[in-house]
């Protein structure tokens, strides 16, 4: 072979670190392109309307207002910090203390308004300022604009829609984007209002049709009587006479005529107020991801069933919360690369969430310790915020463990994972507190007011009286243990009918 036919390993490997560190699959290479200089919208929705997001706009509800903004308090009523425990502690300080005095908090709402159309926009105004640590670069002002404004490339940068009908892209650290749910198929994010618009409608016209129904069954209809041989124009009179009536109730009837009212009937079935109320739960589940906490059906529902939609308005504000701090830290990081280019370690914000929200997600997790399941200690740092040199992780027994079996070789854990023995811990409970209360004699002195009360009247006075007399204490205890039997199978029922368990 001839030195020329010789490859150079290196030079090879130097190809293939190129092609590595490029993109292949592109939409440029994967589809064919329109012509235009930016990516439409994929939502379909918008699509069917004329690509202008202004049709979210116009979608006003008192529930669809009511939902949205429940979703938004949950972020919008908490604290925020900067966290600079790993860095420059006084410059994450100051920078928290300025960003409090541009009134943060309303650009946070602003930034949620992504949730509902998919993303959101906000211009950054720089300027010099004179501050404690020296002169710096800061924003002065972020102002929201409309989405209306705006189209992406199809590398994702952000266009600015002029009057004049062209597209310029916008420089970089000028425009904040918070966006919901993002893909390189579409940078413009999830809109929620497009799974509402649907239901929404469909209410409208289900209201309207509602009203008609309740004017046609909701009130008597009015019959009048008239003698034979009575003229056209006296029968015109006498309507006019009957709808004055029904408006009005009170009209002026000649005596040789008679008027009945009917009640309606007809009306037990309203298949409009259905409509009503299943738009308005889809709009639930489109902004709150379930229902129990906005509406109490006819069917009601279980503690456990409330813990579980609970827990999914939890997930949902963890992850707006998320949102949020993407776009909060993506403006530190260039507040830090104008005035401290050379800094490694950036603050970070840090919304703080109630315990409550915390507080299903740490309940499923006892109930997976009891159940078997080891947690390390970059899952407590990940989910609940707690720095793992704050903690060690050791072998000891959960709260609420009575129900776990022991396990007579520590360290290796018992994974449960039948109904089966679920069931069996459920029912060895109930039975446990059957045998605590029959210790306890909750009746004794009602029984022995009615086994010498003279009168029932005298039984109905004293009754009251009775309750001073009885172990409320242990009676609270036992009601403690009831309630916690009848949390386990209600939340055993859910796991059967969601399938995550069998039998």
């Amino acid at each position: 072979m001839s030195k020329k036919n010789k490859k150079n390993p290196k030079e090879t490997q130097n190809k293939q670190d190129l092609q590595l560190a490029k993109e292949v699959a592109t939409r440029n290479v994967a589809e064919f392109i329109s012509g235009l200089d930016y990516l439409p919208n994929p939502d379909t929705i918008l699509l069917k309307n004329g690509g202008n997001i202004k049709v979210y706009r116009e979608m006003v509800d008192a529930h669809l207002d009511a939902v949205k903004n429940k979703r938004f308090a949950a972020i919008t009523s908490r604290p925020w910090t900067i966290d600079g425990s790993k860095g420059d502690e006084k410059k994450a300080k100051f920078i928290e203390e300025y960003l409090w005095n541009i009134e943060l908090r309303n650009v946070i709402s602003q930034m949620l308004e992504a949730i509902g159309f998919g993303y959101a926009v906000h211009e950054i105004v720089w300027d010099t300022v004179q501050t404690e640590i020296g002169t710096l670069i800061l924003p002065v002002t972020i102002k929201d604009r409309k989405q209306e404004w705006f189209k992406f490339n199809d590398d994702g940068h952000l266009l600015l829609q002029t009057k004049n009908g062209t597209r310029e892209e916008m420089p970089t650290r000028k425009f904040l984007v918070t966006r919901n749910r993002p893909t390189s198929h579409n940078p413009y994010g999830i809109a929620t209002y497009s799974e509402c618009f649907w239901p929404l409608t469909f209410k409208k016209g289900g209201l309207k049709f509602w009203m008609i129904f309740v004017e046609k069954y909701g009130m008597p209809k009015a019959i009048g009587k008239i003698p034979n041989g009575t003229s056209e124009s006296d029968q015109q009179t006498f309507l006019k006479m009957l709808s004055g009536l029904v408006r009005d109730a009170v009209a002026v009837i000649p005596q040789t005529g008679s008027v009945e009212l009917l009640e309606a009937s007809g009306a037990n079935a309203n298949p409009h107020k259905e409509i009503v109320d299943w738009a308005d739960a889809a709009i639930s589940k489109a902004w709150l991801g379930e229902t129990l906490t906005t509406e109490q059906t006819s069917s009601g529902g279980t503690q456990a069933m409330a813990t579980v939609h609970n827990d999914v308005r939890a997930d949902l504000a963890l992850d707006d919360a998320a949102m949020i701090e993407s776009s909060i830290n993506q403006l530190i990081r260039w507040i830090y690369e104008i005035n401290w280019p050379n800094e490694k370690v950036i603050p970070w914000m840090n919304i703080i969430l109630p315990e409550d929200m915390q507080q299903a997600r740490l309940e499923r997790d006892i109930m997976l310790k009891q159940l078997g399941v080891q947690f390390n200690a970059q899952y407590i740092a990940d989910i609940y915020g707690i720095d793992p040199k704050y903690f060690e992780m050791m072998e000891q027994q959960m709260p609420g463990a009575m129900f776990a079996e022991h396990d007579p070789k520590p360290g290796k854990a018992k994974v449960r994972n039948t109904s089966h023995e679920l069931r069996k811990q459920v029912n060895d409970f109930t039975e446990q507190l059957a045998e605590n209360c029959e210790k306890v004699d909750f009746l004794a002195p009602i029984r022995e007011l009615v086994a010498n009360a003279k009168s029932l009247e005298e039984v109905r006075d004293k009754l009251i009286g009775c309750y001073a007399e009885m172990p409320m204490d242990d009676i609270a205890k036992e009601m403690e243990q009831a309630f916690i039997a009848a949390d386990l199978a209600g939340r055993f029922s859910i796991l059967k009918k969601a399938g995550i368990i069998d039998g």
